[in-house]
């Protein structure tokens, strides 16, 4: 460790005296309503904050949309069919005093949320209570955006000196299958030495993550009333054949897969039916055969599978099934990719990012920090697969990201803003 006991008590003390700060920057995130919204986004407002929240902080600042980005485009990990209009990625960069010679660290940060569920909390008010903080984004993931844009603050007013460059980035379109946002930081040149991403993950720290993809999967029957005289089939029981199949497919995986050693203490890999529907009919005024049935399943996978391997293997044994299936067979079956595929990715899990992460976990909270795989997908592949820049998973506990009444554990957020900050002090510090 390079920072010295001195500067590790001080780091602490600045963050506990701003811990309401903390909180307070998390709830003004939270007040955006920065959603999503395939093909577009409302991030311009809340990014506009971030920006003049980093620019009070007299670091350099690159504002810009993914389209504006040279070759964005024209990247092999673009996905098009979004539009980035009034979208902007807000990059910070604090240069060191030794850029060319220290390394460089960045904390990337998601501001896009879903949309904001109606629970027993309203979304865009966050809400304290008790040891948690409520509100949409707060755990996935302006938490964790704000202890990183919070962290770089404690070292410049405590007058810290970083020889490499620290860089906190806010990017656009990382939900419901996105990435370019983070995708275009990259071609644009903003690559790190390594990189922390606060996705929530429970206070572990995380080498690797998942990946996966959404497949509809439509079936369209013969409708009618069942008097008309006409062969009616019903694509409903067409449809409950094949959620039994996934359900059966999802067990018989986890049986003979094995997991990679760093998901050994979490394994298993789930397979979610997101979404089932038979017939456009308002509830109880339908009395006919619906036309058709449609269900979408998200699929997750450990690093290193391919579209291909998992395509093969799930869409593969649907189609088997369907082709022994009486009802099936008499059925049209149309299977649709929605979003992009989100492969996994993994560091070594002995790399330095992931050395000087845990022993910073360790300064501060006295205790060794769990290390295995991330158990969700999410934009870090974009890192480890298309960039020099290896990146490592740290972010809070909570609970019902994509649900009413998300949440964070308040503490979390203070004791990474202290994580973060001495991370960035240890490793920028540090030759190349």
């Amino acid at each position: 460790m390079t920072t010295t006991p001195d500067l590790q008590t001080r780091i602490e003390q600045w963050v506990s005296d701003h811990a309401d700060e903390v909180l307070q920057l998390t709830e003004a995130l939270i007040r955006f309503q920065s959603e999503q919204r395939v093909p577009t986004g409302w991030e311009k407002e809340a990014q506009n904050f971030v920006a003049e929240t980093l620019r009070g902080l007299n670091v350099e600042l690159d504002i810009f949309e993914p389209t504006e980005v040279a070759g964005f485009t024209d990247h092999p990990a673009y996905w098009p069919g979004r539009d980035y209009r009034n979208r902007p990625n807000v990059v910070g960069i604090w240069r060191g005093t030794n850029s060319s010679g220290a390394k460089s660290l960045m904390i990337s940060s998601h501001v896009d949320v879903v949309l904001g569920l109606e629970g027993k909390f309203p979304p865009y008010s966050p809400t304290r209570q008790g040891d948690k903080l409520y509100g949409r984004g707060s755990n996935d993931m302006k938490g964790g955006l704000a202890a990183s844009i919070m962290a770089l603050r404690c070292l410049k007013e405590l007058g810290v000196t970083l020889q490499g460059d620290f860089y906190v980035e806010s990017v656009v379109d990382e939900e419901m299958g996105g990435s370019n946002g983070t995708l275009a930081s990259r071609v644009r040149g903003h690559n790190a030495d390594a990189c922390i991403v606060p996705e929530p993950n429970g206070m572990i720290v995380s080498p690797a993550h998942r990946g996966g993809v959404i497949w509809k999967i439509r079936i369209k029957g013969a409708s009618g009333m069942p008097f008309s005289g006409s062969e009616l089939i019903n694509p409903a029981y067409g449809i409950g054949h094949l959620i039994v199949a996934i359900q059966e497919w999802e067990k018989a995986r986890n049986q003979r897969t094995t997991p990679p050693p760093i998901y050994q203490a979490a394994p298993g890999l789930p397979v979610v039916l997101s979404s089932v529907k038979a017939g456009d009919f308002i509830p109880g005024t339908g009395n006919s055969v619906p036309s058709y049935a449609e269900l979408e399943v998200w699929a997750e996978i450990y690093p290193g599978t391919t579209f291909e391997e998992l395509r093969d293997d799930l869409i593969g044994h649907l189609e088997k099934v369907a082709a022994e299936t009486p009802i099936l067979q008499r059925c049209e079956i149309e299977i649709t990719q929605v979003i992009r595929y989100l492969p996994g990715s993994e560091i070594p899990a002995d790399h330095p990012i992931v050395q000087t992460v845990s022993q910073s976990y360790e300064d501060i909270l006295d205790r060794a920090p769990e290390v295995r795989g991330a158990p969700f997908a999410c934009d870090v592949y974009v890192f480890n697969l298309y960039s020099p820049t290896p990146c490592v998973i740290l972010g809070p506990r909570g609970a019902n990201a994509h649900a009413p009444d998300e949440w964070v554990m308040i503490q979390d957020l203070i004791d990474l803003t202290k994580i973060f900050a001495l991370t960035a002090v240890d490793w920028c510090n540090q030759g190349k």
